[in-house]
C-alpha cells in the first residue's frame, strides 16, 4: 500500500497560515486528450499537506478545474492570504506549449497548464484562451508574492510536461504532456521582451523537452513527482535546497522509466528552505 506519512512535531509559527492549492486533472472535455491520473495526485497530497499544518487546503478536480475556476481560485488565494503566510500550489496534469503571443519566450512557445476545458488544438472550441499560459500564472503568483511578503513562502509543484506523446509505452508506461503544438494563427512576429522574474520555487517533473512518465504501483498509476515529494517528507528534514532536490533526483533515478526524466527546481531556489515549507520534523 502506498503511504505517505510526514513527521510533524512542529506547528506553524504563530500568526502565520498555511495554505494550499491543489489541481488534479485525469479527464478533460476534449476527449483528444489522452487519459491520465492527475485526478489521484492531489488525494494523496491533501492529507500529507493536512499532516503538515496546512489548514486551509482547496482542491479543484477534473470537470471543476476549468480556466475560470482555476484563475479564479488563485485570486482567491491571494486575497486571503497575509503577510508571512507559506502557500503551496500544485498542479498534475497535462502540459503542452502554444504559440508566443506576448513575446518573453525565447523560443517562441509559451508554456501552458491545461485546465479540464482546453482543447488539444486550435479551433472553435479553443482559440487559445482557455489554455493557462506561463505569463498569466505568472501575474496571478506575483499577486500571491506581494500579500505574503518579503516573509512569505511559495511552493509551486508541476506534475506535468509540455512534450511527450501522451500516450502508454512499451511498457505501460503513461505519459503526461502532448508533443502536438497549440499553434495559433499569427501575421507578424512578436518582438521579443524581457521575462516576469520567478519570485518563488518552482519543482517541476522534468525539463521542457523530456516525458512525464507517472509511477505505476500496486495501488495505480501516480505523478511520479507526486509520489518523489510524499517520499521526501517520510525522511524528516534536509540541511538545504540542493539536499531536497538531490532526494527527489534519487527517487526519479530509482523509479526511472524507459526514457530519462530529470526533475527541476528553479526561481528562488535560495530564499527559503522547502522543509519548512513543507514543515519537516528538525
Amino acid at each position: 500500500m502506498l503511504v505517505c506519512l510526514l513527521f510533524s512535531g512542529f506547528g506553524p509559527v504563530l500568526g502565520q497560515s498555511r495554505r494550499a492549492l491543489l489541481i488534479g486533472l485525469g479527464q478533460q472535455a476534449d476527449k483528444g486528450w489522452a487519459r491520465i491520473h492527475g485526478d489521484r495526485d492531489v488525494y494523496l497530497m491533501k492529507p500529507v499537506l493536512q499532516k503538515a499544518g496546512f489548514w486551509d487546503v482547496r482542491m479543484l478536480v477534473n470537470s471543476q478545474a476549468t480556466k475560470q475556476a482555476i484563475v479564479k481560485a488563485l485570486m482567491r488565494l491571494a486575497g486571503d492570504c497575509r503577510a508571512g503566510d507559506v502557500v503551496y500550489v500544485h498542479f498534475s496534469g497535462h502540459g503542452q506549449l502554444m504559440t508566443d503571443r506576448e513575446g518573453d519566450e525565447e523560443d517562441r512557445w509559451d508554456e501552458c497548464w491545461i485546465p479540464y476545458d482546453a482543447s488539444l488544438r486550435y479551433g472553435q472550441t479553443d482559440d487559445g484562451s482557455l489554455h493557462l499560459t506561463d505569463d498569466e500564472l505568472n501575474v496571478l503568483l506575483l499577486a500571491v508574492r506581494k500579500k505574503v511578503g518579503s516573509k512569505g513562502r511559495i511552493l509551486v509543484v508541476v506534475d506535468a510536461c509540455h512534450s511527450g506523446d501522451s500516450t502508454r509505452g512499451d511498457e505501460d508506461e503513461v505519459f503526461r504532456g502532448t508533443s502536438d503544438r497549440f499553434v495559433l494563427p499569427q501575421e507578424n512576429a512578436v518582438a521579443f521582451v524581457r521575462k516576469n522574474p520567478e519570485e518563488w520555487i518552482t519543482l517541476s517533473a522534468c525539463r521542457d523537452y523530456q516525458r512525464n512518465a507517472e509511477l505505476k504501483t500496486q495501488n495505480g498509476y501516480y505523478g511520479k513527482l507526486t509520489v518523489a515529494v510524499c517520499d521526501a517528507l517520510k525522511q524528516g528534514t534536509f540541511q538545504d535546497n540542493s539536499q531536497f532536490y538531490k532526494h527527489i533526483r534519487d527517487f526519479f533515478d530509482r523509479h526511472r522509466g524507459s526514457l530519462p526524466q530529470t526533475p527541476v527546481m528553479s526561481g528562488s531556489t535560495s530564499a527559503f528552505r522547502i522543509s519548512d515549507v513543507l514543515n519537516l520534523k528538525k
